[in-house]
Order: structure tokens, then C-alpha cells, then sequence
């Protein structure tokens, strides 16, 4: 496996991923910080509050085993101190610089989780998404223009949300979606969340659903596993919910042009799950008022990111895997991603077989995400 020789040297390697359609881009990146990173951006009166009390959230229960705690990478650990993801020259210089990619998409886990709380004052938790994007707009922005990045807001406040996402999109066109996790405390197409839909379409911001931020649930379909091993293989059981929830509850008629991006949940379920839900609708489909099959709303409306990769046990396999992605209409839906810096990392050197056409991986490698986005010059 390899990247295609064209995503090496000319525009590409210049980086900034402006003048022309960038041909590599890292859809998903992680970054995070200590409470001191955040305390400078925070009113004195919650800076206080958190030096006196901390925060509270349940991730710790899912960032195991602590030899990787939070599941970092042992090598991505800045010289100077700090945790993974804390330091933006050195995340520029082991992913972006290393590898060649033109564009990386941020998404802070702790505003997505920890920071976002189901068990600490609103205005808190919306204080901390507010210093969350302040970071990003100072600290990464400002340190390479090859950096975007998910809004992160008090999701489950969603008037609150949508006033910091209308605040983060008015000062940087440079935040191309906004992160929400999958496990909120309602099924996502719930009318609690219409309002933060509506601020997604009139923006134009996709939204990413990423797995974290567990909103006072466990996190995994039945219960707190007891190994990481079954966390990791059933992370991606609340998608299923979320995705039947939107079309179900009719958000999509609703807003046409809504977008959504699932991350780090794997894609190769995604033409199965459509077949389901199709046949689900052939003799339920009178309960619910639907202008459309599902399986047409999710080809229209929801992309999907490939770490982690998708790895039939014969390789043979994965063209006609991705085959029947392409089946239900998701052709230019896929779109390449390293989880970096988590120790599942997948390296663009070796995450898309070969095996596919050029035009194909070129396209997961960047041109997916460009369109999406509106990365480059047209």
C-alpha cells in the first residue's frame, strides 16, 4: 500500500492546501490539553471553580489501559511536556510535515467530552467549550494555516451551542464542522436538537459524530465492558442508533441540505445498515412520514472516515467490501483519516490498499474531503 506518487512534492508539499484542491487531507486529528491549558480562556469565576472542584465526566472509564492513557500513542508525546495533542508545532512536525498532508481537521476530544460534562453547571460546561475553540483559534490556528477544526459546544444545551457556533463561525472560516457525539441524551433527531440543525444548514457546517462524551451513559450498547477489547470492537454500536433516529424523526426533510460526517466508526457496516433500514421502512414505513427511502437519505447526507480501516482477512476481499459502499450511492463519501495521535493510528502510507483504482484512492486521500469541505480553489 502507498500513497499515490501524486500526493508527493508541487502544491501539496507546500502545505497550506489554499491555491489549489488539497490531494491529502487528515480528516481526523486529535488534540487536548491540561486544565492549565484552558484556564487563560475561562471567566476567573470558572477558573476558580475548576481549580477548587475539577471536572467531572465518566471518560476516564473508557481511556484504558493506562499504560496509553487516554490512548495516545507512547511516541506522540511532546520533548516539552504535556499530553498528545497538547503541543501544535510538534503535532505539525510528527503528522502534518511527516507524512505530507495539506490539511488536518482538529477535533478536541475534551471539548467534544470531558468539557461538554453531564454532571457540572451548564454555564460551566459552556464556559469550557467556549475556551475550548479560543485555544484552537490561538494556539493552532495561529501556528500553521494548514490546521481546521470542529466547533465544539454544549450539545445538550443546544441554544447555548448554537450561539457559540454562530460566535466560532463568524471568526474563523477555518472551523469546517461542528462535533457532536453520538450518545446525547435523547436519540439525536429528537426535537430537543432541531435547533442546533437548523444553525448547521444556515451555516453550511457539517456535523461530525465522532465516538466520545458519553453523556452520563456507559459507553457501549449494554453496559461498561470489561475489557478494552470490547469497548473498541462496539464503539460504533450507537451510530446505528443515531443514524435511524435523524431519518426516522424526519430531520432531513426537514433540512435538505444538512450534512453529517461519522468518524472513527468504521464504514464497511454502512450498505447492510441501509438495507435494513430500507426493508424496516417497507412495513413499518406507515408509522413514521418519510418523502424518501432511508437508504437514499444516507447517500445523500452522511460521509464516513476510513481509520480505523476496515480489514477483511483476505485482502482480496476489500474491493468488493467497498464495492457495496459504493452500491447504496456513497461513492465520494469516503474520506481518509489517521486518528492521530491514538495508538490505532493509521499512516497514509498503508491505510488504502492498492487495489483500488487511482482515481478512486485519490479521491479518499483528499478530493472526498475538498468537495465536502470547500477546501482550495475550485
Amino acid at each position: 500500500m502507498s500513497v499515490p506518487a501524486e500526493l508527493h512534492g508541487g502544491e501539496a508539499a507546500r502545505g497550506d492546501g489554499l491555491s489549489a484542491p488539497p490531494r491529502l487531507v487528515d480528516c481526523d486529528v486529535h488534540n487536548e490539553g491540561t486544565p492549565a491549558t484552558f484556564a487563560p480562556y475561562l471567566p476567573q469565576r470558572w477558573r476558580s471553580h475548576v481549580e477548587a472542584y475539577g471536572l467531572r465526566s465518566r471518560e476516564e472509564l473508557d481511556s484504558y489501559p493506562a499504560l496509553r492513557t487516554p490512548s495516545r500513542r507512547a511516541d506522540a508525546h511532546p520533548p516539552g511536556g504535556g499530553p498528545p495533542g497538547s503541543d501544535p508545532e510538534f503535532s505539525r512536525r510528527q503528522l502534518l510535515d511527516e507524512f505530507g498532508i495539506d490539511i488536518g481537521v482538529l477535533t478536541c476530544l475534551q471539548g467534544q467530552a470531558v468539557h461538554v460534562g453531564y454532571n457540572q453547571p451548564a454555564e460551566l460546561s459552556a464556559a469550557l467549550a467556549r475556551a475550548t475553540n479560543d485555544w484552537v483559534l490561538d494556539a493552532w490556528f495561529g501556528s500553521d494555516p494548514r490546521w481546521r477544526s470542529a466547533i465544539h459546544a454544549r450539545v445538550e444545551e443546544p441554544r447555548a451551542a448554537v450561539a457559540e457556533i454562530e460566535r466560532c463561525a463568524a471568526a474563523s472560516d477555518r472551523f469546517v464542522q461542528i462535533a457532536v457525539a453520538p450518545r446525547t441524551e435523547r436519540p439525536l433527531g429528537h426535537p430537543k436538537y432541531w435547533d442546533l440543525f437548523e444553525a448547521a444548514a444556515r451555516l453550511d457546517l457539517p456535523i461530525s459524530l465522532h465516538p466520545a462524551g458519553m453523556g452520563g451513559h456507559a459507553g457501549h450498547a449494554t453496559g461498561v465492558p470489561s475489557s478494552f477489547f470490547e469497548l473498541h470492537a462496539g464503539l460504533h454500536f450507537s451510530i446505528f442508533s443515531a443514524i435511524s433516529s435523524l431519518i426516522f424523526e424526519g430531520v432531513f426533510d426537514r433540512w435538505p441540505t444538512l450534512r453529517i460526517v461519522v468518524i472513527e466508526l468504521g464504514w464497511a457496516w454502512v450498505a447492510p445498515w441501509a438495507w435494513r433500514l430500507d426493508a424496516c421502512q417497507r412495513v413499518l414505513g406507515s408509522e413514521v412520514s418519510l418523502q424518501r427511502k432511508p437508504s437514499e437519505y444516507i447517500a445523500d447526507h452522511f460521509w464516513f472516515t476510513t481509520q480505523p480501516m476496515e480489514a477483511p482477512e483476505d485482502p482480496r476481499w476489500f474491493n468488493a467490501v467497498y464495492e457495496q459502499f459504493e452500491s447504496v450511492g456513497l461513492a465520494g463519501h469516503l474520506m481518509f483519516s489517521t486518528d492521530y495521535p491514538h495508538w490505532d493510528f493509521d499512516s497514509p502510507l498503508s491505510a488504502v490498499p492498492n487495489s483500488l483504482p487511482e482515481e478512486t484512492r485519490s479521491a479518499i486521500f483528499g478530493g472526498n474531503a475538498a468537495a465536502l469541505y470547500g477546501l482550495g480553489a475550485p
